[in-house]
């Protein structure tokens, strides 16, 4: 079985098993599946599914509105997705024509939906309607329709960028998830762009080589034209954005004021004002030109790690405000670093070049030390073995995509069979999904209804960083974390089984933040947590607990699914504080005694989580002492380098003395002093 075969099974059982579990079609699971991973990809931002289908030939699957809201005219996208699903025994092959007829469907429903023709023969609560009337609330704004087809069978064409369609005013750009796309993503998180400048973009590029060494390292100098610039954006999108910058730029969607106005009064100075674009590739292509010149043909793994900004807002200065690009050229500074040296040398490129910006970008990386903090927790933590169970096992905690895959690669059926024992698939925890388990308990349902891109930054980024300094992902920490994962995927279950959801199917996701948001309100109103430890404890949430919660899931499925008037769309509705604030929080049934005993008094509850905190900082403190045993043959070398860095201080340079002399009673101010020495030098111990 070649690997495009075995990906090809593999999903097709994650489908089949995905679809009984959530209680759903298939083709809904397969949409998720993708749409997770294109979002995660940089492709689109969070999609909504929305199954639109009719006898007119048209269809839609899902869609996302990204609109920079303090932007005026057409200056935003509309990302819309279209499943070509298959369930053959074998993965088949689709070519060009295939395509063209997908993305006809979903030229047939926009021709619709903006045509001026009535919408009554529509039902004000289908997905026909509400997307029909979400088209023409924002038509204005809009720039170009992205169309997204989504596909397991196999793509066979050779050039990488389709050709730009029109539809009135809105430009369509087509791009395709297929089966050998799904298998680059989910196994090493990241399908490479690849930029064929002579091919698809009007041709090279003159270039100087900076630099260039036998250390897997060259840079190149070049300006980029504006025209070329904003076409490659416009074809890529935010796949071109390097992972942290790409999560920083969908907190703040404003557009750079100072930069439009350059290119709209004085667009021949901007290479002169603008500080150009910071960029990394795995490879690149070179030619000289006739007059021998330097010329980039060809760019491979494109990610642009400073300059996001001044990329968007050029393309909105053509689309949004019609702007002449013709004189506009952008400095870029392109660093070509090996492929295997990608993932450790990019996240440093891009916190070194973003020092302007206020968000620390190293802390939205998947190798920030919060993330591996939460991944060697989950590799050290045993789970209580479940009733019933054979064996015990572990929480797998993926932080950055393909892990989980990569832990079974290039293992014998034996060993595969082990670590499925001790990591099984119902144990596997994505870092988005545990953002949703902590905000939905947190009181921030609303928060997780954005779709899990923008749920995780707004996780790590007031959340999971302050708890992070204050010693707060420890062993209590995660134990509560697993089991608030526990009781949404049961629920989640629960709700796709019940008699109610199945007569009105919609917002489940939803549904489920909500209730556990509410009902962990509601405890908390009573003067109790719910008693996580209990349920990281049996590994499971009792029957009664579990029916009172779906009993307010069914209270919380009839306010989202019928909002206020001012509100056309549930799913948006669910979006909004005011959602939470207004409607949802309170508005349940208060748990009784029967109930309150699956809970715990909440000053019981912060003494577990203060003691947690104690024990965390005990064993960082004696991991510490440990490493700098470890430390004393190299005292002497680092007392050298402190001294050339002009870093000794008295007190840092008495407890250098004691570490040269292997005596390891320092006071509790030498050793904080060891400590920032340690950090400014940077020096793991």
């Amino acid at each position: 079985m070649n690997n495009l075969e075995e990906e090809y099974s593999n999903l097709s059982e994650d489908i089949a098993i995905g679809s009984v579990a959530d209680g759903v079609p298939k083709i809904e699971e397969f949409f998720k599946i993708f749409a997770e991973l294109a979002a995660e990809n940089g492709d689109c931002p969070d999609l909504s599914y929305s199954p639109v289908l009719s006898g007119n030939g048209y269809r839609v699957d899902g869609y996302a509105f990204d609109i920079p809201e303090d932007a005026d005219g057409a200056s935003g996208d509309l990302y819309i997705a279209v499943c070509s699903y298959f369930q053959d025994e074998s993965p088949p092959t689709i070519n060009a024509k295939d395509i063209d007829r997908s993305v006809a469907q979903v030229d047939r429903f926009l021709k619709f939906a903006l045509s001026g023709k009535t919408l009554d023969e529509l039902e004000e609560s289908s997905h026909d309607y509400r997307l029909a009337m979400l088209l023409r609330s924002y038509r204005a704004k809009i720039a170009r329709v992205r169309v997204l087809v989504f596909t397991n069978a196999h793509l066979k064409i050779r050039k990488k960028v389709f050709e730009i369609s029109q539809i009135g005013n809105l430009t369509i750009h087509t791009n395709v998830f297929d089966l050998e796309r799904y298998a680059k993503v989910s196994t090493t998180g990241a399908d490479p762009v690849e930029i064929d400048l002579l091919e698809d973009f009007s041709g090279d590029i003159p270039c100087i080589q900076a630099s260039g060494n036998s250390t897997g390292y060259k840079s190149y100098l070049f300006a980029i034209p504006g025209p070329v610039l904003a076409n490659i954006f416009a074809a890529y999108g935010n796949r071109l954005l390097e992972q942290n910058v790409r999560t920083y730029l969908q907190a703040k969607t404003s557009v750079n004021k100072g930069i439009l106005k350059t290119i709209s009064e004085e667009p021949s100075m901007f290479f002169a004002y603008n500080n150009g674009l910071t960029a990394t590739a795995s490879q690149v292509r070179t030619a000289n030109r006739p007059d021998g010149s330097l010329a980039i043909t060809y760019i491979k793994d494109f990610q642009i790690v400073n300059g996001g900004q001044t990329t968007a807002s050029i393309l909105y200065a053509r689309d949004g405000l019609k702007c002449d690009l013709s004189d506009v050229f952008a400095q870029v500074k392109l660093s070509v670093v090996e492929e295997a040296k990608l993932e450790e040398i990019v996240p440093k490129i891009s916190e070194y070049a973003n020092t302007q910006n206020k968000v620390s970008l190293a802390d939205l990386a998947s190798n920030s030390p919060m993330q591996i903090r939460i991944e060697r927790l989950s590799k050290d933590i045993v789970a209580p073995q479940k009733a019933g169970a054979l064996h015990a096992s572990k929480w797998f905690y993926e932080r950055a995509r393909g892990q989980y895959k990569s832990l079974f690669s290039y293992k014998t059926q034996s060993q595969r069979r082990k670590l499925e024992t001790e990591f099984p698939k119902s144990h596997f925890i994505e870092k988005t999904d545990l953002a949703k388990f902590e905000l939905a308990f947190e009181g921030r349902p609303h928060h997780v209804s954005e779709g899990s891109q923008k749920c995780f930054h707004r996780y790590i980024t007031t959340f999971l960083k302050p708890s992070f300094e204050n010693n707060e992902l420890n062993d209590v920490w995660y134990k509560c974390a697993v089991a608030k994962g526990i009781i949404f995927r049961r629920l989640d279950q629960e709700v796709s089984l019940s008699d109610w959801y199945k007569t009105n199917r919609g917002l489940k996701a939803e549904t489920v933040a909500y209730t556990i948001a509410a009902c962990a309100h509601a405890f908390r109103e009573s003067g109790q947590q719910i008693d996580l430890i209990r349920i990281w404890r049996e590994q499971e949430v009792s029957k009664v607990l579990l029916n009172w919660m779906l009993d307010q899931a069914l209270v919380v499925h009839r306010i989202l699914t019928t909002p206020p008037g001012i509100v056309k769309n549930p799913r948006e509705f669910c979006k909004k504080e005011f959602c939470w604030t207004l409607h949802v929080k309170g508005k349940i049934n208060q748990p009784d005694r029967k109930i309150l005993d699956y809970g715990v008094a909440i000053t019981e509850f912060n003494e577990e989580h203060s003691r947690g905190k104690r024990d965390a900082r005990r064993d960082g403190e004696l991991d510490f002492e440990i490493g700098l045993s470890r430390m004393v043959p190299k005292a002497s070398e680092i007392r050298q380098l402190a001294e050339e860095k002009k870093l000794i201080s008295e007190n840092n340079s008495r407890a250098l003395s004691k570490l040269e002399a292997g005596r390891m009673t320092f006071t509790k101010s030498e050793k904080n002093s060891l400590k920032t020495l340690f950090d400014r030098l940077d020096i793991k111990i």
